[in-house]
Parts: C-alpha cells; structure tokens; sequence
C-alpha cells in the first residue's frame, strides 16, 4: 500500500488519498514511541533495543529483540536478547495488519508466506500471490512448519490470540526466528497505527515509518478539532453473536473512537477496554432510541438484519436508516480492508465516523471503510 495512503491538504484536515506520493519536508522524530504501550525502541550505535511488552493476552514477560547492523554486540549482558540482523530482506506473516505497513512502506515483496491467503485485500499483495512471489503458509493456529523452513525467511512476523502456538514454538525450536506483534493489545488506534514504526526499524524504513506516523498523528488532531463544539447524537455498536451481544466497552478503541467523532457512546461508562457480554434485553433498554448503529458486524442490508433477527427492527437507528457497517471495502474471499489497512489509517477510521455522525463538516468526503446499509 505504498501509494494507497498519501496525504493531501483536503477539506482543511490531512486526508489519504489513493494513487498519490507522498514527500516528507522535515525530519521524523527517530526512535520515539508516543502511542503505543506494548514495544519501545531504543537506540545504540550499531544497533537497536526493541521490547515487546505482553506479548499475548495474559503474559506480562516482555521480549526483546536485538537490531544489529553488522555483528552482534560481545558480552554477556546482549545474551538474553533475540538477534536479528539489518535490515529484515524476507520474512513470513499471520497477520493482515502486517501487510497494510509493509505496503505502505513500500517493502511488501520481502513477504515471502502468508497465512490464510484467501483473507488479504491488498491488490499489489494478490498480485504477488499471483505470481508466486509468496505463498500460504496455512492458518494462524495451523502453521505448515515445513513450508515455513522451506522459506528460508529471516523472521516470521506473527500474532497470539492465545497463549501457546505449538507450530511457532516448533519453528522456534528448528531455529527460526519469531518476532511477536501484539498490536492487537493496544487500547487505542493511534497505539496501533504506531506499530507502523516496529515494522519501520526491522525493514529498514525507520525514518519513512517515523514520517507517515506523524502525519497520520496531525491528520487526526486536525479531525478532532472539528468536533469539540458540536451536538453528540447517542450511538451504539456491535450484534447479537449466539444470543449474546458483543459491545465495545467503554475503553475499547471501537468506543473510544466514536468519542471522538463527536458521538456520544452510550456505554462510555464501561472502564473496561475489551468487549461486553450483554443480552438482547439489556442492549435494548439502554439503546432503543440512539441515533446511530455504527459497527453493525458484516451485514450487507438492513433486510439481511432483520432476517437475522427480527428484534433489530425495533431499534430507532433501524427505523430510521443510521444502521453502518464496515465492509464497503471487501473482496468475495471474505478480505476486508478494515481489518487490513484499518490500523494504518485511524484518521480514515476518524473522517468516516465524522462523515457518518456530522455529515455537514465534511461535505465532499466519501465514506472509505464504512458504508450505510440499505
């Protein structure tokens, strides 16, 4: 996605716009991690310190990977650190953030496997598939280590939903090198778009993945200062999964952004970051009579929700139309952009939301992730 994101000075903000390049007019501040919780970077001649704290969900062990340029440090105090040479020239991903900042960084044919192929959005990506420049390396629980091996890539960039993955754990054991991602973890989408600069520092591209963060930072400033006078409609989110309703808490990232946008989230009392596990009933009391649906899973009609469950059409947001989901980007396989690209642009995630919940602020701005269903 190297020219997918680009900014423009558009409707008085900083907006991405397809097919564009951009050029950076200043130095990027090298090395400062400002949103993000779950790495840091540290700088040494001839090599950098990068910590990964929680590496999954109920870890609090930190790891921390050595980036060295020509050789690795002598001593005994560099022996608990994982070493990875500069700059990364392939590596093997299971996660579709990962793509959207490689792309961006203009380093995407240093992917070399990809897990659950059928999931990625990315155009360029397909194409390389296409020409079998990477390959399936099978799915995020089932890695094909053997497949993997046979790569010969210098990492494998990898997520843990959980706390074991034996085939990582075997990879590792045969001598490949894992490096764990938890951007996942981050409360919030500026934590998440920072991740940009972890990828930067293993590729190579640490001042370009420095310059596209901060601009992404001012792009979404200058959003939120659209916002801070207006009138908040009352939103809600989420839908019922096995009879149990999935609402973003009030620290989620899904709220928090809502917030943002000017909105006025109706479970932003929650301190909670992760998700609520509520009953149709309760949902329906607290939010009968919002404004605005927004998140309503992968729905593509308001007629495919109330197929799904008739009880959706009593909600005000129904009745009156304000029902969105975000899944305007998405390809026949089941690819969503949103969960690709989504981390890389929060102020695309900011302008949709403001688009969605104060239309009059950005009148000739087109709804890129999300979509209203009809």
């Amino acid at each position: 996605m190297k020219n997918l994101v680009p900014f423009l000075i558009v409707f008085g903000f900083w907006a991405c716009q397809p097919n564009e390049t951009h050029t950076t007019t200043s130095e990027p501040n090298v090395g400062i991690v400002q949103y993000a919780e779950r790495f840091s970077i540290e700088s040494m001649e001839g090599y950098r310190i990068i910590t990964v704290n929680q590496p999954w969900q109920g870890n609090e062990d930190a790891l921390t990977y050595m980036i060295y340029d020509d050789s690795i440090p002598e001593g005994e105090a560099y022996h608990h650190f994982i070493p990875i040479k500069y700059p990364v020239n392939s590596l093997v991903s299971n996660s579709t953030t990962h793509l959207s900042f490689l792309e961006i960084l203009g380093v995407e044919e240093k992917l070399k496997g990809f897990a659950q192929t059928q999931y990625i959005y990315s155009s360029k990506i397909n194409q390389l598939l296409d020409a079998q420049h990477m390959v399936e390396i099978g799915s995020e629980g089932k890695i094909d280590v053997e497949q993997v091996l046979n790569l010969k890539a210098d990492i494998v960039l990898a997520f843990v939903a959980r706390g074991e993955n034996r085939q990582l754990e075997k990879l590792q054991e045969l001598g490949q090198t894992i490096v764990l991602t938890p951007d996942y973890m981050e409360n919030t989408v500026l934590g998440r778009a920072e991740w940009i600069k972890f990828v930067g520092y293993l590729t190579g591209k640490e001042k370009e993945s420095e310059a596209y963060f901060d601009q992404v930072v001012l792009a979404y400033d200058s959003l939120l200062a659209m916002v801070t006078e207006v009138n908040r409609p009352t939103v809600y989110s989420g839908t019922l999964y096995g009879g149990t309703w999935f609402m973003p808490a009030g620290n989620n990232y899904n709220g928090m952004m809502i917030n943002d946008a000017g909105g006025n989230y109706l479970w932003s009392d929650d301190q909670g970051n992760g998700w609520l596990n509520l009953d149709f009933e309760a949902v329906y009391a607290k939010a009968h009579d919002a404004d605005f649906w927004i998140g309503a899973a992968n729905y593509e009609s308001l007629a495919d929700i109330v197929a799904a469950d008739e009880r959706y059409a009593d909600f005000k947001a129904f009745k009156t139309g304000q029902v969105y989901t975000y899944t305007k980007r998405s390809t026949a396989n089941g690819g969503n952009d949103y969960f690709e690209s989504g981390n890389a642009n929060p102020h695309l995630l900011l302008a949709d939301h403001i688009k969605i919940l104060h239309p009059e602020l950005l009148p000739d701005y087109e709804l890129y992730y999300y979509k209203k269903l009809e």
